[in-house]
């Protein structure tokens, strides 16, 4: 995640992994957020804030699923990357 804000923000990811399903997710070296499972993905809510300009990298791991997310969401808009 890269906040291109002028302020330091929380953000919230949603990844959809149809038949899927979900080992462990985390950001690594800061403190952890809320994971929230369901039957065709995960939610994951920010543990910190990231500055103006920085970033985070969420890391996750799935049994059983396809090697892309057939939907991403950061903060409820469309991610990139995919």
């Amino acid at each position: 995640m890269v906040n291109t804000s002028a302020r330091s923000r929380g953000w919230t990811v949603r990844l959809e992994f149809p038949g899927g399903r979900l080992v462990t997710a985390w950001v690594e070296g800061v403190p952890q957020g809320t994971l929230r499972q369901g039957d065709d993905g995960f939610t994951y809510l920010s543990g910190v804030e990231v500055s103006p300009g920085g970033s985070v990298s969420l890391r996750f791991h799935m049994e059983r699923a396809s090697h892309t997310p057939r939907d991403c969401t950061v903060d409820g808009g469309r991610c990139d990357g995919f």
